[in-house]
């Protein structure tokens, strides 16, 4: 009843902050978040619409957390942790219980883990009906301290940015962390570029919009496929994704699909040369998203210049079918990998 009546407080850059900030409003709780600074806006707007009051402070999780503590004694507050808690772990769990529901045959479930108390309830939850069913979770590799502690090694601090900040932790929690080494099979860590790559793949395939963290479970796949045995449950556990860095991650696929190129082409310094270079490409059905016309930068000679193209493309084979043809009329192409 003094929690209730006093208010709670947590932080978080993940689900827990807009989840505890509903809960709050619906049960008449004053809640207070406090978030990592470089938080997106998307997550702190979701957590603010239900009535929280929201910090940002540090840029590290161990630093928001420090902070948290101090602001919570200071003013008088309950904390709940958004992991190291057996009332929270318990919640998550019932995750793994849907998971059995919905998908009684399933052979591998792969879950997403920053401070581990996701995927701690879950394999509490699956491994209470079934030992044969393979558990992993999946680490950003800045932030897979989960990771080497179930590998027994010392946890390696990396740089802080990642796109998957809703499992950007420094350390998992004590109690989750003897449930992972209990219960789970594996622990992998994934790059920033194949977390970019199951973002885009989930909303070009499937049509649904991910977070960094809520696409950990696919990029996992992406870049090992063995660890997909049989039926396997990909946990998508967030999609409050930035608008900017949703629009950046879209830019950058499209790059990497060959679908947005750029190259650069020295053509002479005449009238209607330029003209020229356009209409070929038009012709070759190559549409140009941006240009650059550098008349005293690249030029192999005064006489020329050198002009920098995007091209939106269908993909790789129409990329070497228009570089092919240019050159074959006679252009100079360099073709940015």
């Amino acid at each position: 009843d003094a929690a209730r009546s006093g208010g709670v407080i947590a932080m978080s850059a993940g689900n827990h902050a807009p989840a505890l900030a509903y809960h709050g409003a619906r049960l008449g709780i004053p809640v207070t978040i406090v978030m990592p600074r470089h938080t997106p806006n998307a997550k702190v707007e979701q957590t603010k619409v239900f009535g929280a009051e929201v910090f940002l402070h540090g840029d590290r999780f161990a630093e928001t957390l420090t902070y948290t503590q101090g602001l919570a004694e200071d003013r008088g507050l309950f904390l709940v942790h958004p992991f190291e808690d057996d009332a929270v772990i318990a919640g998550q769990g019932t995750l793994g219980l849907e998971i059995l529901e919905q998908a009684p045959d399933v052979d591998t479930v792969i879950v997403p883990v920053g401070g581990g108390g996701l995927l701690a309830g879950t394999s509490v939850a699956v491994r209470a009906r079934s030992s044969d069913i393979a558990l992993v979770g999946v680490q950003a590799d800045r932030f897979r301290a989960a990771v080497d502690a179930f590998e027994g090694r010392e946890p390696n601090r990396g740089p802080s940015g990642t796109i998957a900040e809703g499992i950007a932790v420094d350390g998992p929690g004590a109690t989750a962390m003897d449930l992972l080494r209990r219960n789970v099979d594996r622990m992998v860590a994934v790059s920033e570029s194949d977390i970019e790559r199951a973002i885009f793949v989930l909303l070009e395939f499937e049509k649904t919009v991910t977070e960094g963290a809520g696409a950990a479970a696919l990029a996992a796949v992406i870049a090992d496929s063995s660890i997909a045995v049989g039926k396997t449950v990909l946990v998508l556990s967030g999609g409050n994704i930035d608008m900017m860095i949703l629009s950046s991650v879209l830019q950058r696929g499209l790059v990497r699909s060959r679908r947005l190129v750029r190259i650069a082409v020295e053509i002479p310094d005449l009238p209607g040369a330029l003209g020229e270079l356009t209409q070929r490409l038009g012709a070759l059905d190559s549409n140009i998203v941006d240009i650059v016309h550098q008349r005293a930068f690249g030029a192999s000679t005064v006489r020329a210049t050198l002009v920098e193209l995007v091209l939106q493309m269908r993909g790789e084979e129409q990329v070497g079918a228009v570089v092919g043809a240019l050159r074959e009329a006679g252009y100079e192409v360099r073709l940015d990998q």
